[in-house]
C-alpha cells in the first residue's frame, strides 16, 4: 500500500475539492448530518490535510489554530472502503506533527463518542461532559504536546 498525505489549502480547488468530498460521504451521507453544520465557513481559516493510498483520495483532517497555545483538529474523515487498515493513525500522526511544529502546547478535538478510545491511544484526554453536536454524542479531549 502507497500512502501520503498532502497539506491542503481551501484555495487549492482542486485537492480541496477531494476533502469536501470525504467529509461530504462520510459525515453527511453516512452519519446524517446537516450541510449546514457540515459546511461551517471556517474551511478557509484551516489547514486541510488529504490522505492519499494507492492513487485514491480516502481521508481527510481540518485543524486551525484554536485560542492560545492550542491546535484544534477537527473533520478527521476516512471513507468506509479504508477503515480498519490503520491509515487513521498515519493521518493523526501527521497532524499532531504538525501541531508540534506549530509550537501549540495542547491539541484538542471534539471526538464522537464511538472513537473515544481511538483518540485516548494517542494520549487524548477526556474533559468535561459529554454533548450532543450535529445529533451525534462527542467528547471534548485534550493532549499535551509540550
Amino acid at each position: 500500500m502507497k500512502i501520503h498525505i498532502d497539506d491542503v489549502s481551501a484555495e487549492n480547488t482542486h485537492t480541496f475539492a477531494l476533502c469536501q468530498h470525504i467529509r461530504l460521504v462520510v459525515f453527511c451521507l453516512e452519519q446524517n448530518v446537516s450541510e449546514s453544520l457540515e459546511w461551517d465557513g471556517l474551511d478557509g481559516d484551516c489547514r486541510h490535510a488529504l490522505l492519499w493510498s494507492d492513487g485514491l483520495a480516502v481521508g481527510t483532517a481540518r485543524t486551525r489554530t484554536y485560542g492560545v497555545n492550542l491546535f484544534k483538529i477537527e473533520r478527521v474523515a476516512m471513507l468506509k472502503s479504508h477503515r480498519g487498515q490503520g491509515l487513521g493513525r498515519v493521518l493523526m500522526e501527521h497532524l499532531l506533527v504538525n501541531a508540534r511544529v506549530t509550537g501549540a502546547h495542547y491539541a484538542v478535538l471534539n471526538a464522537q463518542l464511538a472513537v473515544k478510545n481511538f483518540y485516548a491511544g494517542f494520549g487524548f484526554i477526556a474533559e468535561g461532559p459529554e454533548f450532543i453536536e450535529a445529533e451525534i454524542p462527542h467528547v471534548h479531549m485534550r493532549l499535551k504536546l509540550t
